[in-house]
């Protein structure tokens, strides 16, 4: 089983997405990509900042998955110009031929409201593979991005 998490930088990772993962693959030893992508058009970043802030994000991701029980790819990467993160992840997942994509959710308030943030619903829109969406606990929603 090949998985392609798609990462924001926020404790989900951890507390949502990878424990959801192991309770899917029980029996096996899933192949796992985390995949945080960095939306470099839309700072005026230099060069040399912007390897700085990919090497952060990078150590932040590797950070979140230290404790997974099945090993794990952790994959920075900038958004190409004109790009959109939804479309990226997609893309991604059709290049690295993942069985699903693993996104987490907002929790709701009201009917629905903020369920899924949009680059979720643009994944869940676009996706060629199944899409697991994961709901973070109650402690972790509360101020996260999506």
């Amino acid at each position: 089983m090949k998985l392609l998490v798609a990462a924001d930088g926020s404790a989900k990772l951890r507390t949502a997405a990878l424990p959801a993962i192991a309770d899917l693959a029980d029996d096996v030893s899933p192949e796992v990509f985390v995949l945080h992508v960095v939306h470099a058009a839309s700072e005026a970043w230099s060069d040399e900042e912007l390897k700085r802030v990919m090497a952060e994000r990078q150590h932040r991701m590797e950070e979140l998955v230290a404790e997974a029980d099945f090993a794990v790819q952790v994959l920075v990467e900038a958004l190409p110009y004109g790009g959109e993160v939804d479309h990226y992840i997609t893309l991604r997942a059709a290049d690295l031929e993942v069985d699903a994509i693993v996104v987490t959710s907002k929790r709701a308030t009201g009917l629905m409201a903020g369920l899924f943030g949009s680059v979720a619903q643009g994944v869940l829109r676009d996706s060629p593979v199944p899409v697991l969406v994961v709901r973070p606990p109650l402690e972790d929603s509360e101020g996260d991005a999506d």
